[in-house]
């Protein structure tokens, strides 16, 4: 993953809270299976660097889907959506 990905990765957690991470046509498009293990290797070093980026799944994935989230962070988004209103 590159560092412009990772910065992608980052700006959806900040905007939602959480990565919607769909997995279910990884291979899809693929020729050959050499070219769909490649596919799944490429997914699988994107979840390896997302979690050491120190997200974590919030549940098990199911259904070719799954949430990651920073557990112990906020993202900045929800702590501003969350803030309370002064009326004055």
């Amino acid at each position: 993953m590159t560092e412009d990905e990772l910065r992608d990765y980052m700006e959806e957690w900040r905007d939602f809270g959480y990565l919607f991470i769909r997995a279910r046509w990884t291979m899809d498009g693929a020729r050959t299976l050499t070219e769909a293990a490649r596919r799944f290797r490429d997914r699988a070093e994107t979840l390896e660097q997302l979690a050491r980026a120190g997200f974590e799944l919030d549940q098990p994935a199911g259904n070719g889907f799954a949430i990651a989230v920073r557990p112990g962070e906020a993202s900045p988004m929800g702590l501003v959506e969350e803030e309370p209103k002064t009326v004055g």
